[in-house]
C-alpha cells in the first residue's frame, strides 16, 4: 500500500547542481558530497546513481551509514565525518572500527587516543586504516586543536597500520557575508598542516621527515566556501546543501542557479463546509470570517511538515495557493479551499514547492520557521514515500 504523502526527487535537478558546483572547481579538486542524513533527507538510496556520477567521494555520519553505502555497491571513497571510537566500547568498538576498516572507509581522528584503538582494529583485520586528523581551526566544535595536530600526525605515521590519508577542517562562518572569521580558520589551517611538514597544495615538504609514501588529502570547504571563497578548495571540497539545490545563506556574494530537488505532495481526504463564525483546529487557534470549504490534508509534524507553521503557510490545489488554516497536527493539516470550488477529495496537493519563488518552498519554508532548509528536508519522516523522478512536470494549469 502507497503512503498518503510522496516526495518527488528530481535526477535532472541534482546533476544540474553537481555540474554547478564542479565548473567552480579547479581540475583535479575532489569532490566529496555530503551523503549523510539520508542525502539530506532526499533518500540516500533513490538518488546514489545520482550522486556517483560525479562524486569522487561520498561523505557520511555515521558508521551504519558507511556500511551500508558499500552493501549498495557503492565503490568510491567514503569518509565517515564522525570519529567512529564513540560508538561502543571494548570488543564491540574493536569489531565497529575494524569492519569500517574491512570497507575501506576513512576514519576522522580527532584525539590522540584514538590512533591506538584504530590501529588496533586494523591489525585485527590484517589491513591498512586511512585516516583523517580533522583540524579545530576555529570552529569549536569537534577536532584536534590546532596546535596539536603535528604531534598526532606523528603519531599516526608511526602507526604501520594505519595511514595518514587526509587533513581537514570545518568552516564555522562561510555563509556569512563577512568572511574574516573563515579566513582566519583557513590560516590557522595552514599553519597547522605546514607545521606537520606539508605544503597546502598537498605535496610533501623535502625538508621534512615524512614516512608515508602518499600525501595527505587536504580540505576544508562546504557548500558556502566552495562558491564564495574559491582559495579554501585545497585538494578536495565536501558540499552538501547546495547539491541538493539551495543556497547556503541569505548573505551569499554568489548565488549560483541552483534547481531544488524535491517537491512533496499529498492528497486532499476530506473535503466540508465551515461556516462563518467556526474555528478549527487544536487550541482553535483559527476562526473563518465566512462560509468556507476546507479540505484536510494527510500531512503533519510527524512527516516533518513543522508545528510552527501553523497559521503561517500555504499549500496548492488546482494550482492556485490554498492558507493552512489551525494547529498543524501530528497527521493533519487543513487547508481553506474556500476559493478553488472544484478542489475535491482526491485532488493532488503540493506540500512544498521546487520552485524557490513559491511561498511554500523549501527556503521559505524555513524562513518561516526561524530555521534553515536543512531542517526541513531532513525532518520528512519515514512515512513520506520518495520517488525518483527525471524532472518534475508542469503542476499549473
Amino acid at each position: 500500500m502507497e503512503s498518503y504523502l510522496t516526495a518527488e526527487i528530481s535526477a535532472a535537478a541534482l546533476r544540474h547542481n553537481l555540474q554547478m558546483l564542479r565548473r567552480r572547481l579547479a581540475p583535479g579538486v575532489k569532490l566529496c558530497v555530503a551523503a549523510k542524513a539520508n542525502a539530506y533527507g532526499h533518500g540516500l538510496q533513490l538518488v546514489l546513481d545520482v550522486l556517483a556520477e560525479q562524486a569522487d567521494v561520498l561523505g557520511v555520519a555515521t558508521p551504519q551509514e558507511a556500511v551500508s553505502l558499500r552493501h549498495r555497491g557503492f565503490r568510491k571513497p567514503i569518509l565517515l565525518f564522525f570519529s567512529a571510537c564513540a560508538y561502543g566500547e571494548g570488543a564491540e568498538l574493536r569489531d565497529a572500527l575494524a569492519q569500517l576498516v574491512a570497507n575501506d572507509v576513512w576514519l576522522t581522528l580527532t584525539a590522540p587516543a584514538e590512533v591506538r584503538l584504530v590501529a588496533e582494529a586494523a591489525r585485527h583485520v590484517n589491513a591498512r586504516a586511512a585516516v583523517h586528523v580533522k583540524v579545530d581551526s576555529g570552529m569549536g566544535r569537534s577536532g584536534v586543536p590546532a596546535a596539536q595536530v603535528p604531534a598526532l600526525a606523528e603519531r599516526v605515521r608511526a602507526e604501520p597500520s594505519l595511514e595518514l590519508a587526509g587533513l581537514y577542517t570545518h568552516f564555522a562562518l562561510a555563509d556569512a557575508a563577512d568572511k574574516a572569521h573563515t579566513l582566519e580558520q583557513l590560516a590557522c589551517f595552514r599553519r597547522a598542516i605546514a607545521d606537520c611538514g606539508l605544503r597546502m597544495a598537498g605535496h610533501r615538504d623535502p625538508r621534512a621527515e615524512i614516512r608515508n609514501a602518499k600525501s595527505p588529502l587536504l580540505h576544508a570547504a562546504n557548500s558556502a566556501a566552495l562558491v564564495d571563497l574559491p582559495e579554501t578548495h585545497l585538494e578536495m571540497v565536501r558540499p552538501g546543501i547546495a547539491v541538493y539545490g539551495y543556497q547556503p545563506s541569505d548573505e551569499m556574494h554568489v548565488r549560483l542557479p541552483l534547481q531544488p530537488c524535491l517537491r512533496l505532495t499529498g492528497r486532499l481526504m476530506q473535503v466540508r463546509p465551515m461556516p462563518a463564525g467556526s474555528r478549527c483546529g487544536y487550541g482553535l487557534r483559527h476562526t473563518f470570517e465566512r462560509d468556507s470549504r476546507v479540505g484536510l490534508v494527510p500531512v503533519g509534524y510527524a512527516d516533518g511538515y513543522l508545528r510552527c507553521l501553523t497559521n503561517k503557510t500555504v499549500m496548492r490545489v488546482r494550482g492556485q495557493l490554498v492558507p493552512a488554516r489551525g494547529t498543524i497536527s501530528m497527521d493533519q493539516t487543513i487547508v481553506d479551499l474556500t476559493d478553488v470550488p472544484s478542489a475535491a477529495v482526491g485532488d493532488e496537493v503540493e506540500i512544498i514547492s521546487p520552485d524557490p519563488a513559491d511561498p511554500h518552498s523549501v527556503e521559505n519554508l524555513a524562513r518561516l520557521a526561524g530555521t534553515i532548509p536543512y531542517e526541513i528536508t531532513c525532518r520528512l519522516g519515514d512515512r513520506v514515500r520518495r520517488r525518483l523522478v527525471e524532472s518534475f512536470a508542469s503542476r499549473r494549469p
